[in-house]
């Protein structure tokens, strides 16, 4: 009797450990990726589409490795002909629970936003609410609390004491489910600067410059320069420009970049006033650490949420020759004149006023 009592206890734990083995082997296989990526790729699955089916669709996009893995997960947990039809976006690095999660849920409506490269805060804000997906002051008010995303960003180590996420905002076209957060949009435009900075981040030619004063310095250059061929040109003029050797050419340091005396003075239906608008004395009158018409050095941040040419021009500016000046063309394409010596500038600028 106790042999048969022994007999039938080993059988139980024999079985206690299976079932014990079993569920941590499909605990470890939900928890496996297709990979690290973090780039979306679009998914479609039609009504009636097998499980199997899906698998090898999966498999084919990248987001999982074994198709015959996941159809057998999806019968173990019952899901077999509950996956539903839609569009997915989903990311290589996300683990075959998720994935079957996501799976389950739909097809969320999605709306496309589309950031203009050289936008200020208060634009996107505004782009943000004609899509309907926040309101513009709910998106000001978390965008401009640059602190509570610095721990996740590396590249906002240098944001100063206070400072919002202009400049940091990548412009894109961008697919969000209608029903994102303001942090949700707000940290996948972090999640494309981060992308974007570091494909280029071990370039970096301007020694001695944080993150901050490069990002501050694309912004200038995407609201100055017309045409991209010439953006690092005009990089390498502003740089130029604070070099104290040529302090005596630009009054100790000044930038004199328009678009930032613009920033300074803009407000709601007018973000970019024209400066021709404005006399001389009107446009130095502004009071403004952002007016580098008259205040030497790089403006307090970014004025604009520049795009990835403006970026590495900035990064990687031409600094031969060292041009310090630069006047529109007359070709009246965008195109400008560059010039090392003031006497120079003023003889690009006079041919300039002539064929106007």
């Amino acid at each position: 009797m106790q042999q048969t009592i022994r007999a039938l206890m080993l059988g139980i734990a024999i079985i206690a450990l299976a079932m014990a083995c079993g569920s941590f082997t499909l605990l470890r296989a939900l928890q496996q990726t297709g990979g690290s990526g973090t780039e979306p790729v679009e998914v479609v699955v039609e009504q009636g589409d097998s499980t199997s089916l899906i698998a090898a669709r999966l498999r084919e996009a990248g987001l999982i490795r074994q198709p015959l893995l996941f159809t057998v997960l999806v019968r173990a947990k019952d899901l077999d002909g509950k996956l539903q039809a839609g569009t997915y976006v989903l990311r290589p690095n996300m683990t075959m629970g998720e994935i079957m999660a996501s799976l389950q849920i739909g097809q969320a409506e999605e709306v496309q936003l589309t950031v203009i490269e050289g936008s200020r805060i208060e634009e996107i804000a505004e782009t943000i609410e004609a899509a309907g997906l926040a309101s513009s002051e709910a998106f000001l008010d978390t965008a401009r609390n640059g602190e509570a995303f610095r721990d996740q960003h590396f590249l906002l180590q240098s944001l100063p004491e206070g400072a919002s996420l202009e400049g940091y905002l990548f412009p894109d076209t961008y697919r969000v489910n209608a029903t994102s957060t303001v942090t949700e949009i707000v940290e996948t435009m972090l999640d494309n600067f981060d992308r974007k900075y570091q494909s280029f981040e071990t370039e970096v030619q301007v020694r001695g410059r944080s993150v901050h004063e490069i990002v501050s310095m694309a912004s200038i250059v995407q609201r100055e320069a017309a045409l991209v061929s010439e953006m690092p040109r005009i990089a390498g003029v502003f740089w130029n420009r604070l070099d104290p050797a040529y302090a005596a050419e630009t009054g100790a340091g000044r930038l004199q970049a328009d678009p930032t005396a613009q920033y300074a003075i803009g407000e709601p239906g007018r973000w970019w006033p024209r400066l021709e608008e404005l006399t001389l004395e009107q446009i130095e009158a502004i009071d403004s650490p952002y007016n580098t018409r008259v205040v030497a050095g790089l403006p307090p941040g970014p004025i604009s949420n520049p795009g990835l040419a403006a970026l590495e021009a900035a990064a990687k500016p031409a600094v031969d020759p060292p041009y310090i000046y630069f006047v529109a063309s007359c070709a009246n394409d965008g195109s400008h004149r560059f010039a090392a010596t003031f006497e120079e500038f003023q003889g690009f600028e006079a041919e300039y006023l002539a064929c106007q």
